[in-house]
């Protein structure tokens, strides 16, 4: 049985007092509490102390259509800055859901509570939970109310601090990407006793503002979950979440109460944490601090996933660049890299070439040569090093082609033509080229700069256009490629 406790802020006394009771009573009566601080709903002036603090309220639409079997709502405190309407609208957006106030409300269902002055509030949070798990099973509330006992469980606040620091030095002294200090945070919570603990994010931010509320995305993924101390994952599962289900990863918990955090910055969602509730939650303002402190390391992977999205667009573009309609390929001749021709200068020069020399009784040599790692270079050593590669690359074909016209037509395929008086010149540059590819290879040290390359020879025909001649060459490289 699933029962969710809205709350407003564990900063708050006579809150913390209510769920240390509630948290006795689901252990008492065997039932999974989620208790949810989403502090307050709006109240038009975002009297807050915070501009967004309002986002806190995103964790009460985890409860509607979430497979929660009741929701204990203590609507005075959070609706203390808003309208009756509002409050009403918040108690009745759970629809199909039972929902029990701490106070009374007409029309509504509230805790059954004896005489003023004879419930504290942690009898209140004790009571609210045994009324949920009886209604829940009998469809009624019962009719008296027994006070019962609820003890507390005193942390000290140096405790507290002393795990807040911690955590906190795992992530502002971390030496890798935020992905492994993820885990590195789960094994600080579990050294704390703490064996449920759980981040989960959108794959983007998500824009939440007063004046156009959020609408809960359909799904989240899961950066960690411990459940019971351990990975909650096996190797085949699936760590995307339907929203509405994540409740589900508490039943697999021998723990019976769990608190839910918010993570969001300004005016953006970034998800959820979820932590097994211990004492040390309501030391000071403890809890707030640990939750700003996830927030803090989740922003940073969500920032890193962005950068790492944005050099691959990046990537994207360069190469696109370099391609057929490549802006660069329309601002002059020369290649910005190599210094070189360009694919405008090249067919510019081959063009008056074959005009001016290419005629009966001449040969045409025509060379493509591709840069195959140059995107494996990029991606693991950076553009630089890839730069380099390609200037590399340029020198050596300056040695071999020097006489001829040669540029890079693409951002790693080069192209060559020359016009020969005599038959078999082909072979000598085929054979240079492959002394020069060998050097390059043993050049290239960190890495393999490879060329794969086609040198063409072809005889004068008065139809015979450069079109024609590069691709025939293009087409021997490519079955050339497809062998290699």
């Amino acid at each position: 049985m699933n029962i969710g406790l809205l709350v407003t802020e564990l900063e708050d006394a006579q809150v913390k007092d209510i769920c240390i009771g509630a948290a006795q009573a689901a252990r008492d009566k065997d039932v999974k509490l989620i208790i949810i601080p989403g502090k307050y709903i709006d109240d038009d002036k975002n009297d807050y102390g915070s501009p967004y603090s309002y986002q806190n309220a995103a964790l009460f639409d985890y409860c509607v259509s979430s497979g929660m079997d009741a929701v204990i709502i203590d609507v005075d405190r959070i609706g203390s800055k808003s309208t009756i309407l509002k409050r009403e609208a918040l108690l009745d957006k759970f629809e199909g859901i039972p929902v029990i106030t701490l106070s009374k409300h007409e029309d509504y269902l509230s805790v059954n509570i004896p005489e003023a002055g004879q419930m504290s509030a942690s009898h209140l949070g004790y009571e609210a939970v045994c009324d949920a798990a009886i209604y829940v099973r009998d469809g009624k509330l019962p009719d008296t109310q027994k006070i019962r006992e609820v003890s507390k469980q005193e942390v000290s606040e140096k405790e507290a601090m002393l795990f807040l620091r911690c955590v906190s030095e795992l992530v502002f002294e971390r030496t890798h990407k935020a992905d492994g200090c993820f885990e590195s945070i789960l094994g600080a919570v579990k050294e704390r006793g703490i064996n449920d603990f759980g981040i989960l994010l959108y794959d983007k931010k998500v824009r939440n503002t007063v004046k156009y509320p959020w609408i809960l995305p359909d799904t989240i993924s899961s950066k960690k979950i411990m459940v019971d101390g351990e990975d909650y994952f096996s190797d085949t599962d699936s760590k995307i979440f339907d929203t509405k289900e994540i409740f589900r990863i508490f039943e697999k918990s021998s723990e019976n109460v769990f608190i839910l955090g918010d993570l969001y910055v300004d005016e953006f969602q970034l998800g959820i944490m979820f932590s097994s509730f211990a004492p040390l939650m309501l030391t000071g303002n403890f809890f707030d601090s640990f939750t700003g402190i996830i927030t803090g390391l989740s922003r940073i992977f969500i920032l890193e996933k962005e950068l790492a999205r944005t050099s691959k667009e990046l990537y994207e573009v360069q190469e696109e660049l370099a391609r057929d309609d490549s802006v660069l390929d329309h601002i002059g001749d020369q290649d910005y890299l190599t210094g070189g021709l360009n694919r405008r200068g090249f067919f510019a020069k081959a063009y008056d070439l074959l005009k001016e020399q290419f005629k009966a009784g001449k040969y045409a040599i025509v060379a493509y040569i591709y840069m195959e790692s140059l995107k494996r270079i990029n991606e693991i050593f950076g553009h630089e090093e890839g730069d380099r590669a390609v200037k590399m690359v340029a020198e050596i074909l300056d040695e071999v082609f020097g006489n001829c016209v040669y540029g890079r037509i693409r951002g790693n395929e080069f192209a060559v033509i020359t016009i020969a008086d005599e038959d078999g010149t082909v072979e000598s540059l085929r054979e240079e080229m492959a002394n020069q590819n060998n050097r390059l290879l043993a050049r290239s040290g960190r890495y393999i700069n490879r060329l794969q390359y086609s040198i063409c020879e072809f005889s004068y025909e008065e139809d015979f256009s450069l079109r024609e001649m590069l691709k025939e060459t293009d087409e021997n490289l490519q079955r050339l490629k497809g062998n290699g």
